[in-house]
């Protein structure tokens, strides 16, 4: 009895970790919702700094996906703005800069512009090892700015991975603000919490 049911729970094993690894690829496909480091780490080159940008049609469906090496700096045109392996990045639904001073680092005040450098130069350049950005434009055009969100895996070498959401950093630090529709209405409810969390704190408005 031993030797036929060893070879059945190696099967379900096999099943189980099948499904897991297709569990975990699907949480992190999805156009708006950040997506946990494991899903991040796949993408992830020994040695090397990977950009990942996905392409989500109108139904929210991953449509396409292109993973490249970046053999240069990620550009930092301000605090929304993104150069990225010849693609120009605007980070969605977001404008820059709501006021010319903001606190930074606790304590000290900088110019907006310079802040937003100084920390996503960080993240981008220096620390992160996997860039993934999504959008919802399916057109190829790299002349046209790609609105779009993204998310940076860092960490590691006794560090723990975790993923840094560029849009929320950037609302948060008071480096960005929510842009509303002609109507009033917001276009990042998901980032209201953190816009208000930053308005609370101070860090906008350092004048």
């Amino acid at each position: 009895m031993t030797m036929r049911v060893q070879p059945v729970i190696k099967a379900t094993v096999t099943l189980l970790l099948g499904l897991m690894i297709t569990a975990s690829a699907a949480e992190g496909e999805d156009p708006y919702a950040e997506p946990p480091p494991r899903y991040l780490r796949q993408f992830a080159a020994e040695g090397a700094k990977i950009f990942v940008l996905e392409r989500f049609d109108a139904d929210g469906n991953l449509a396409a996906r292109t993973v490249e090496r970046l053999t240069r700096d990620a550009i930092i045109d301000g605090p929304i703005e993104r150069g990225l392996a010849g693609w120009r990045i605007r980070l969605r639904g977001l404008s820059p800069c709501p006021a010319d001073s903001v606190v930074y680092n606790r304590m000290q005040v900088w110019r907006c512009a310079d802040a937003a450098q100084d920390y996503a130069g960080s993240i981008y350049n220096r620390r992160a090892s996997v860039v993934l950005c999504k959008t919802l434009v399916l057109d190829e055009d790299r002349d046209q700015a790609l609105p779009a969100s993204c998310f940076l895996l860092v960490g590691g070498e006794g560090e723990p991975l975790r993923t840094v959401y560029d849009d929320d950093s950037m609302v948060f630090l008071g480096l960005a603000t929510i842009a509303r529709t002609p109507d009033g209405r917001s276009r990042r409810p998901d980032l209201e919490a953190s816009q208000a969390l930053s308005r609370s704190m101070g860090f906008q408005n350092a004048d």
